[in-house]
C-alpha cells in the first residue's frame, strides 16, 4: 500500500509540471495572438485613413502627342480625401493595365508644391509613346501611399475610365 501513495503523488506532480508548462506555453500564445491582432488593427486604421480620388474633368484630360515631340504625355490630377497626407513619391501608376515605370511618372503638388494633403491637388504627368487617338478612353488605376504615422502606412487604390483629348 505505501507504494500506492507515492506512485500517485509522483504521478500528481508529473501531472503539475505538465499543466504548469501547458499554461505558460498558452500564455506565450495568447500574448503573441493579441499583438499580431494590435498590428492588424493599426494597419487597417492607416488604411481606412487613407483614400484619393480623381478630380477634374475625367471626360477632357490633358494628352500631348504632338509628333514634334517624340514623347507623349497624359496629364490629369488627384485630390486626398482621406485624413493622412500622402506620399506623392509612392504612386504607382496603371494605364490600360499595364505599369508605367516610376521614371516615366512625374508629380507636382498643387498649388506651390509642399504636402499633399487635403487642401492640395496632386498633378501628375504620364510620359512616354502611348499612341492614341484623341478622344480614346483608357483606364487609369493609382496606388497611393501615406506617410508613416506611428509606424504605419495607409494605401488606397482607385481605378477609372478616362477620356483624352488632345492640346
Amino acid at each position: 500500500m505505501a507504494d500506492g501513495g507515492a506512485s500517485t503523488f509522483i504521478f500528481l506532480a508529473t501531472a503539475l509540471l505538465i499543466s504548469g508548462a501547458v499554461s505558460a506555453v498558452l500564455i506565450s500564445q495568447y500574448g503573441d495572438i493579441t499583438s499580431a491582432m494590435e498590428q492588424e488593427r493599426r494597419e487597417q486604421e492607416a488604411d481606412s485613413k487613407t483614400s484619393f480620388g480623381y478630380a477634374g474633368d475625367l471626360s477632357n484630360v490633358a494628352y500631348d502627342n504632338d509628333p514634334a515631340n517624340p514623347t507623349e504625355t497624359i496629364t490629369f490630377y488627384l485630390q486626398n480625401t482621406g485624413q493622412y497626407i500622402l506620399d506623392e513619391d509612392t504612386i504607382f501608376v496603371q494605364l490600360d493595365g499595364q505599369a508605367v515605370q516610376d521614371s516615366d511618372v512625374s508629380t507636382t503638388v498643387l498649388p506651390g508644391g509642399g504636402a499633399w494633403n487635403q487642401t492640395n491637388l496632386l498633378e501628375v504627368v504620364l510620359s512616354g509613346a502611348f499612341g492614341y487617338a484623341d478622344n480614346t478612353d483608357v483606364k487609369l488605376t493609382i496606388l497611393a501611399q501615406s506617410v508613416f504615422v506611428s509606424g504605419y502606412q495607409g494605401e488606397a487604390t482607385a481605378s477609372t475610365e478616362v477620356r483624352l483629348n488632345e492640346l
